[in-house]
């Protein structure tokens, strides 16, 4: 979508945005950059520069048949937002973009502190029930080693997307990376033996191999340890997100210290 104005709106525009922005400026762009645009006509990044990071907003405007790119930045002040200089549309943008790991597009740590914690222990506040597994993938560091790091990256996003495949669910189930080859899955009102039931049928199926590399293309194969716990598996007055999380970190260290490729649930049975 274009926004159409005449020059002197569009002088009036860069000069109203200079009084809210640090830095407004304002460029004639070639035809084909149209197909490069977002369709809403925002481009939302973020830039390192002195020291500081900014947000840096860009609109495509439309005059008499020309296009010019607008481009307003403003820095980050630690984890805050400049939320009054921006539309609600660019709040939801950023936010949403501040909430996303940069590799695999499953939520990041930001995600789970900010709003996936406080979200299970309002819901277990309530009684309900929720589930969290850890996936961790098997011999990571001897994988670095031999195919380098952009092909672990491919791997580690391999590895996301077959999961996400069946816990990517708005509300009920998330998928966020927490860092490495290290994944955290979340569900709402399921307890342990379920959402282990469910992982493990759907580990036996997945395909644990894919090709990648940076030049000749190989078929790398990979296994994953889990760990999974459930809210019904704490102690009454201990049921909040950092005993089960705690709980779900020592089953995936069960897993990894049973040699790797399986899964881990308190039940003591392999996947």
């Amino acid at each position: 979508m274009e926004k159409g104005c005449t020059e002197r709106e569009l002088q009036r525009l860069t000069e109203a945005l200079r009084t809210i922005f640090e830095d407004v400026s304002t460029v004639e762009l070639p035809p084909e950059s149209a197909d490069h645009w977002q369709d809403d006509a925002m481009q939302v990044s973020y830039e390192q520069g002195g020291g500081q990071v900014s947000c840096v907003l860009r609109r495509r405007i439309q005059v008499g048949g020309v296009s010019y790119g607008v481009q307003m930045s403003a820095p980050l002040a630690g984890n805050t937002l400049p939320e009054d200089r921006m539309t609600e549309r660019e709040r939801e943008l950023v936010r949403e973009d501040l909430n996303r790991d940069f590799l695999t597009g499953a939520y990041n740590r930001r995600y789970i502190e900010t709003v996936l914690r406080p979200y299970v222990e309002a819901d277990l506040a309530a009684g309900g029930e929720a589930a969290v597994a850890l996936v961790s993938l098997d011999n990571a560091d001897h994988l670095r080693y031999e195919h380098g790091q952009p092909v672990m990256d491919q791997v580690i996003c391999n590895i996301a997307n077959q999961w996400k495949k069946h816990y990517d669910t708005p509300g009920s189930r998330t998928v966020c990376r927490l860092h490495g080859g290290v994944l955290l899955i979340a569900c709402k009102g399921m307890d342990a033996a379920a959402l282990a039931g469910e992982m493990r049928r759907h580990y036996v199926q997945m395909p644990c191999d894919c090709v990648a590399g940076t030049g000749m293309m190989s078929r790398i194969s990979y296994t994953l340890s889990i760990g999974v716990a459930g809210s019904n598996d704490l102690p009454a007055g201990q049921r909040t997100w950092e005993s089960l999380y705690h709980l779900c970190d020592a089953r995936l260290r069960e897993a990894a210290a049973a040699g790797g490729n399986c899964l881990r649930a308190g039940d003591e049975t392999p996947a």
